[in-house]
């Protein structure tokens, strides 16, 4: 499900940046960084240790450009500690308004600043005109020649995502990640030589800017704004019974080794649509509908180099075992470089390829979707026992699931099997319906436990909500109205039907089939046509929107801000709850695991507030395994430091888990007894983003000394230590959390 939404954000900038040139768009994305106003000596152009400075008020440099005329910038008014002349633009008119400065004077030719070894861009900004909204956009510009004049660059404006939080008369740092505005684009940070500013505002503007440099500077963490405080009371019954946390919960899909092994993380995910068509043996796959149903991969000479080997080796050496998605759709890339919809093949598309004029997307200007395409222009037809010989393989080159350091723990039957028809309807035209997914589940589930009788299989991966209640064959011609699949099984949801399937194999043979059922989840609440997934900026309104959406993994009386209130019966969603007690009444000891799933909002606070609460609500529903797609970006890696590092020593969340509970929806606690030491860890996640929580912490029948770690909008994407908060406990304890934080207690 991501990979489809990922493909129309990339689609939709590529129409941003033509509109942008076409002087239709105001490109405000992008993120800025605000440093507090400081006095700044000037420096030369070689720059000191780590910078490099490329132009100052004190050594004007270069030569200017304007759309309208050179009056948009020249250098004048004084730079920011007083002396020499600054940039100054005077953005006058109505539309799309553009200067810019090359310091290299555009001479000779091939002169260029490598900025490559560099974080971020950094200037100081003030503004002349007093306009409360104004901004202003930037692109860099390397001296490549090309034969079309698009931006080279992403657009980054200098007050986007509440980063900085306005320009007004006082200088102003500002901080650009140099990755940002290379992303995807032809940007060559080898070859710089200019800088260009842009508004379409329709009021005059005036700024000064002084001090272009790059350097190793790093944006800080943009801030909410401070509101009320409010009072809250939480309890942990310390004797309460609770019940052991699998480190599973901590799962990912990419990480780097040294991480994994640092956050003790025990097994990571292979998987995404592009496993759906994973040939192992010549390493190739087709990124389906995500990229215009294209192969790719790497090729090899050796299959010891396939992909599934490399993956498994480096979770080996990081101490991780693996949850490996393997294909039973049907078909395998047939090569790396294939693509399904030829222009010159099925007749002129919708879109094509950038660059590949013969790459479509498989929409016909005159037919619309093409059904008539040849599954065999990319693929290849497999089956189970092509999977069997995967699994052999694995087992041979890294060991079966019950060796002491496994390759593969848990083979994962494909991806989103209801989304086939549509992700990969190059060669699956078909819906998949109740009957055959069953069917295809006992093939290649007994495939997979023939080769290795001590793997577990897990399946059937939902995407969501709506395969939780029926199957993609009841979307029939009516979507979703009649249900004829569903009503054909009893009207039994989908995904209790499935959990009931396993149970009865296993009782009619002794053993299981499936021993964890998958499940992805993403936010599906959206405002003002963001979701919380993909939604960035620092609306205060969306981000406290992300916080709640929580709720829906399990809360009963939590109402759904979605299109999910109105489907499948409406009533909460509460999807990782409802799927355990369709396993509890139906098939106790399954395992479950929610195989994908993200909270978005990496950008700022929110993605590591919201993982952190995501992964104390994974430890209290006792969930098996969770992996969130597809890496901790951002802020979000904060909730492992939090739950899995706090002190930088390896200091981890318990593993016994003891019930809680809180007055407060703004306030979630979490509790564990740690094995190892006995120590009580306590976890207070404070989901208000503007108001402090005055709390009172009832720890009945414990004594000892409280130490405590925290991450916040001061912390600087840190978790630190609060040594002033250690203290002797003695059944209760009194704490002011602030706004927008988690917080760590450790009592022993």
């Amino acid at each position: 499900m991501p990979g489809l939404r990922t493909f129309l954000l990339a689609f939709c900038i590529g129409q941003v940046f033509l509109l942008w040139w076409m002087g239709q768009y105001d490109p405000t994305s992008g993120a800025a960084a605000e440093l507090e106003p400081t006095s700044v000596k000037s420096s030369s152009n070689s720059g000191s240790k780590g910078s490099l400075v490329v132009w100052s008020a004190d050594a004007p440099c270069g030569k200017t450009w304007g759309n309208k005329d050179r009056e948009l910038i020249s250098f004048d008014g004084n730079g920011c500690d007083g002396s020499g002349k600054a940039i100054t633009l005077t953005l006058d008119g109505n539309g799309w308004r553009g200067c810019g400065l090359n310091w290299k004077g555009w001479y000779p030719e091939d002169a260029a600043d490598d900025v490559s070894k560099y974080k971020s861009l950094t200037f100081l900004i003030r503004q002349v005109t007093d306009r409360a909204d104004a901004d202003l956009t930037i692109h860099l510009k390397d001296n490549l020649k090309r034969p079309q004049q698009l931006p080279v660059s992403n657009p980054l404006a200098v007050v986007a995502n509440g980063a900085l939080t306005r320009i007004d008369s006082t200088w102003r740092k500002v901080v650009l990640p140099l990755e940002k505005f290379a992303a995807n684009k032809e940007l060559d940070l080898r070859k710089i030589w200019g800088i260009d500013f842009s508004t379409e505002s329709s009021q005059r503007l005036v700024f000064q800017i002084d001090r272009i440099s790059f350097n190793q500077d790093s944006p800080p963490p943009p801030k909410f704004p401070t509101g009320e405080s409010f009072n809250a009371v939480a309890r942990v019954n310390i004797d309460g019974k609770g019940h052991m946390i699998p480190d599973g919960i901590y799962g990912v899909c990419d990480l780097p080794g040294e991480k994994v092994s640092r956050y003790g993380i025990p097994i990571t995910r292979w998987g995404g649509n592009r496993t759906s068509r994973f040939n192992w043996k010549i390493n190739a796959d087709s990124a389906g509908k995500d990229w215009f149903f294209k192969n790719g991969g790497q090729s090899i000479s050796d299959m010891s180099d396939s992909a599934y080997v490399k993956f498994i080796r480096q979770n080996q050496q990081a101490g991780a075992t693996a949850y490996l998605t393997i294909p039973m759709l049907g078909y395998v890339a047939k090569d790396h470089h294939s693509h399904a919809f030829s222009v010159g093949k099925y007749g002129k598309q919708q879109a094509v390829e950038s660059g590949h004029s013969d790459v479509g997307n498989g929409v016909s200007l005159e037919r619309g979707a093409i059904n008539w395409n040849d599954p065999e222009d990319t693929s290849v037809a497999v089956g189970p026992q092509y999977i069997a010989e995967a699994v052999r393989f694995v087992s041979q080159k890294a060991g079966r699931a019950n060796a002491s350091n496994p390759g593969v723990k848990y083979w994962v039957l494909d991806n989103e099997p209801m989304l086939w028809h549509l992700t990969h309807r190059d060669v699956r035209k078909k819906a998949v319906g109740y009957d055959e997914l069953w069917d295809l589940t006992v093939k290649y589930a007994e495939a997979i436990k023939r080769e290795d009788p001590s793997a577990k299989v897990a399946g059937f991966c939902s995407w969501g909500w709506s395969d939780l209640f029926y199957s993609a064959a009841d979307e029939g011609d009516d979507q979703y109205r009649s249900h004829p699949d569903f009503s054909a099984h009893g009207r039994i949801p989908l995904a209790e039907w499935f959990i009931m399937k396993c149970a009865d194999y296993k009782k009619n043979n002794g053993k299981a089939l499936i021993d964890v059922f998958d499940l992805h989840w993403y936010p599906q609440a959206q405002l003002e046509g963001r979701d919380p997934y993909l939604g960035h900026g620092m609306s205060l309104k969306f981000n406290q929107l992300r916080m709640r959406t929580t709720r829906d993994l399990w809360d009963p009386a939590y109402v759904p801000e979605s299109w999910t209130k109105d489907a499948a019966g409406g009533g909460p969603a509460m999807v990782v709850r409802r799927a355990k007690e369709w396993i509890a009444k139906h098939n106790p000891g399954m395992e479950l695991s929610v195989g994908e799933y993200n909270f978005g909002g990496s950008d700022n606070i929110t993605g590591g507030l919201a993982q952190a609460d995501v992964l104390g609500i994974l430890a209290r529903e006792q969930v098996d395994l969770a992996f969130i797609w597809n890496t901790p970006e951002g802020t979000q890696e904060l909730a492992w430091k939090l739950f899995r590092d706090y002190d930088q020593q390896g200091g981890r969340f318990g593993d016994r888990y003891l019930p809680t509970d809180s007055n407060s929806q703004d306030v979630s606690v979490y509790a564990a007894k740690r094995s190892k030491d006995g120590a009580t860890t306590i976890v207070v996640v404070n989901k208000s983003l503007t108001g402090e929580a005055k709390t009172t912490l009832d720890l009945p029948g414990l004594k000892g000394r409280m130490r405590m770690w925290r991450f916040d909008q001061e912390t600087d994407g840190k978790v630190m230590e609060l040594p002033t908060e250690s203290k002797q406990v003695n059944g209760a304890v009194n704490l002011t959390i602030p706004a927008a934080s988690a917080t760590m207690i450790v009592i022993e």
